[in-house]
């Protein structure tokens, strides 16, 4: 990598880093007339931007999926007791000005460590040719966290320029440094085009937002902007309406744009960056007209998560009025996007609408294919509406270009991750599954009207329904007639009440005049939901529905209860051809790797995650042995030599004799072993062989694994497989618990091969280590069917039958809710409700 040379200033002198003051030639702008000339104004010099250096790292980036970057990052340290030039103002005022330049920048833009103006301070930096000026800071500004962030000038060169009463220049020295200067070199307004190199552009193909395509999502159109991070990252992102409708400024975004609480300060959001026409013959690739003088500064981190690809955060500063921000309606049930659009800015280019051709589940994403407009660098962290206006995700990835036909992937953060949203756009606990754009200066946009005495209100519902109104959801005082006004009742959407007309519910109307008082929708209790190694907490049905595991009504994320999602399953070869009548076969044991301190409890395989132990020839099965390690006795090893390579399965002893742990306490329920004992495949989607969590033989012990590192683990199988070329399936679902106590369930499966070379442990030498290493393959996304009333007594997870899933509830409470009678009164109603 080339030295970041472009990050340094041309000359230390002083400890902070920076270039030495000069008197290069300036311009010196019109409004400094009574001032002293602009370009006898100290100066700091940067290096500027290394293109050639640029080039390469954007294209790295690129690939690597990262976060746009469209500017330089310098840390600096700069005070005004210091650095600048100070004068007296015809007035009495005291002005002080520094220059800054940054050879071949587009624009500049800086972070304030310390920003708290005293009342008499204005604050302003502009372009030194005039031509780009930034609204007037004052002590209103001064944000509460004392760090203030700067959107873009335009210009290689700029002037921050401050006046104070001259009673208030030690107020204004103490409170005012500089620790950030960003040197920007390509978005923004910058060309596709800038010194010689391409920096990229928006692509033609993507439609402006004054395009017919927008014509019906002028509600939802100010609510997207795009913001930058840091002072050099990029992103686009969608402010959400609560159900107050309040105006509090909530601001939905995607977590891989790296905002957290240690940089939420930073982000500066452009609202209302578009173009003021529509462009069309692919001319709107190319930078338009768009203004950046409508930017909100600051943040606060809220919450976020990976899996959904979600970060909402609450601006600290309300958007100004003027702007006429808007607030976008929200939907958080499992229903996709079909007719629907992104409203993004694609390389912080002007904003751009894209639509829908085809919405569908892709795990905890929703994929979609674009028909008009595409996506591109700088769109990530944009909304994904639904035909009914509403945010249902942000977008994640994908490789939807212009040049292809190809899919972008949005989180389902809505859906799957409400539990962390749900206290800030649901703080009225109104339950609802939808809510609709809140448009504060345009009644049409306003989700309805209030109908009170006969006469119409543009109002928001709370205060429709804190009045007594009558509050008319889809109309404008257009088109409702309130002297008669439409009736309306309680509507259930799965699980969620609201009030509504007939007309307008989409799920069961209740009747007319009816509400959502005493709960008439009957949420199903939720419990934990493990989704891959992820852990939600979901009613069973949603859970199902999301491709997770459920692990019981009343159950929660405490600990780590998904597992760590790197189970591997490890095997050692014990020998070849030890079978008396000198056939061609290996023997394996078989291990759970597992982290230190944890303990194995069930191997188990059901609906969603079959247990499979299979072989590409056949398993040797001794006439004295049987399918665990419970029939294995070694008293008749010397009457029946082969017993001991006989193939069964386990759970830490290899035999009944239940060394070294005292006893074997080993069970199995609901598993067809006919097939596994006549040599073939042991395969199980409703079984289970399992011990105690109190039972020892669970416990992780150290093993040698086939390449002669010592592991920890459990003891599963013993498998003798016939030839010396066949191989070993073993697939499963996993359960026990970690080092606190807590219950994990994980999946795995391998391949086991023999590649004719002798394993440590193989016939007692182990100075040879050369077999293939074993390693899992996570598979996860386990689930339970819906809950229904089933009559049998111990169907303790409520989904119509006694099966595997309710012998793990039991393992999962195993010493507080339940005991030893619980599990064999469960075993004794096995397969009530089949």
């Amino acid at each position: 990598m080339r030295q970041r040379s472009y990050t340094s200033f041309k000359a230390v002198a002083v400890a902070a880093g920076l270039a030495s003051a000069t008197c290069a030639q300036a311009s010196t702008w019109g409004l400094d007339q009574g001032h002293l000339p602009t370009d006898v104004v100290e100066l700091i010099e940067l290096a500027g931007p290394n293109y050639e250096w640029l080039d390469e790292d954007d294209l790295r980036r690129n690939e690597l999926s990262l976060v746009p970057r469209f500017a330089v990052a310098n840390e600096v340290e700069v005070s005004p007791l210091d650095r600048g030039t100070w004068e007296f103002l015809p007035d009495g005022r005291m002005m002080w000005r520094l220059r800054v330049l940054s050879p071949g920048a587009y624009h500049i833009n800086f972070g304030f460590g310390t920003f708290e103006l005293p009342d008499s301070a204005e604050l302003t930096i502009y372009s030194v040719d005039g031509l780009d000026v930034m609204n007037t800071l004052t002590s209103q500004d001064n944000p509460a966290s004392g760090e203030y962030w700067t959107r873009v000038i335009h210009g290689e060169e700029v002037v921050i320029e401050a006046s104070v009463d001259s009673d208030d220049r030690q107020a204004f020295i103490d409170g005012f440094s500089i620790s950030a200067i960003n040197e920007g070199y390509r978005g923004l307004g910058a060309p596709e085009k800038w010194k010689g190199h391409t920096r990229g552009s928006s692509e033609s193909c993507n439609i402006d937002v004054e395009c017919p395509l927008g014509d019906d999502w002028w509600d939802e159109i100010p609510a997207a902007g795009v913001y930058t991070l840091n002072g050099q990252w990029t992103c686009s992102g969608t402010m959400l309406n609560n159900s107050n409708e309040d105006q509090t400024p909530y601001f939905l975004t995607a977590d891989h744009c790296g905002i957290s609480a240690g940089n939420d300060q930073s982000i500066v959001v452009y609202w209302n960056h578009q173009n003021s026409y529509c462009r069309t013959g692919g001319s709107s690739g190319n930078n338009g007209n768009g203004n950046y003088n409508s930017t909100t500064s600051g943040s606060t981190y809220l919450t976020s998560n990976s899996t959904t690809d979600f970060c909402l955060i609450r601006l600290t500063n309300d958007p100004n009025p003027d702007w006429e921000i808007t607030f976008a309606g929200w939907n958080r049930s499992n229903s996709g996007a079909s007719n629907g659009v992104c409203i993004h800015h694609p390389n912080t280019a002007e904003k751009r609408i894209s639509s829908v051709q085809n919405s569908y589940t892709n795990g905890q994403y929703w994929g979609i294919n674009w028909d008009e407009g595409r996506t591109y660098y700088g769109s990530s962290g944009s909304g994904l509406f639904n035909s009914s206006h509403q945010v249902i995700g942000a977008l994640c990835c994908g490789n939807a270009f212009c040049t292809n036909d190809d899919d972008d992937y949005y989180g389902k953060s809505l859906y799957l991750s409400w539990n962390m949203m749900s206290s800030y756009l649901d703080p009225a606990g109104t339950g609802s599954t939808f809510l609709n754009t809140l448009n504060p200066y345009d009644g049409s946009g306003n989700g309805g009207v209030c109908c009170l005495n006969g006469s119409c209100y543009t109002v928001s519902e709370p205060s429709c329904t804190n009045a007594g109104g009558d509050w008319q959801p889809g109309q404008t005082c257009g088109t409702v007639n309130c002297a008669d006004p439409t009736p309306t009742g309680g509507c259930c959407v799965d699980t969620t009440c609201s009030v509504t007309t007939e007309a307008l519910c989409t799920g069961t109307y209740l009747g007319d005049d009816t509400d959502c008082s005493n709960d008439p929708c009957a949420p199903d209790p939720t419990g934990g939901c493990c989704i891959g190694v992820s852990c939600a907490e979901y009613t069973s049905t949603e859970c199902s529905d999301a491709g997770g595991s459920y692990l019981g009504d009343g159950s929660d994320c405490s600990g780590n209860p998904c597992g760590s999602g790197d189970l591997n399953i490890r095997w050692s070869v014990v020998g070849t051809d030890l079978l008396s009548t000198g056939e061609s076969c290996y023997t394996v044991d078989v291990y759970a790797e597992l982290p230190d301190g944890w303990r194995l409890d069930a191997v188990a395989g059901n609906s969603l995650q079959q247990k499979t132990v299979a072989s590409s020839t056949s398993f040797y099965q001794d006439g004295y042995g049987g399918p665990t390690s419970q029939e294995v006795n070694p008293d008749f090893f010397p009457l029946a030599p082969d017993l001991e390579w006989d193939s069964r399965v386990t759970i830490g002893c290899l035999d009944s004799s239940g060394n070294p742990y005292g006893e074997n306490a080993l069970n199995n329920i609901g598993i067809d072993w006919a097939d596994f004992e006549a040599g073939g495949t042991l395969s199980a989607g409703n079984g289970t062989w399992f011990c105690l969590p109190t039972d020892a033989q669970g416990d992780g012990a150290s093993f040698t694994n086939s390449d002669c590192a010592i592991l920890n683990g459990v003891l599963i199988a013993r498998l003798t497989t016939m030839e010396h070329s066949s191989e070993v399936l073993f697939e499963a679902l996993f359960q026990g618990r970690d080092g606190v106590n807590v219950t994990w369930q994980d999946t795995a499966s391998t391949t086991i091969t023999y590649n004719g070379e002798l394993d440590c442990n193989l016939n007692g030498n182990p100075d040879s280590c050369d077999i293939a290493n074993g390693s899992s393959e996570d598979s996860n996304g386990n689930g339970v069917p819906d809950e229904c009333e089933s009559g049998c007594e111990n169907d303790l997870d409520g989904d119509g039958d006694v099966d595997v899933d309710d012998i793990l509830a039991i393992i999962n409470g195993f010493g507080s809710t339940y005991d030893v009678d619980d599990l064999l009164a469960t075993i004794a109603e096995f397969g009530c409700g089949d």
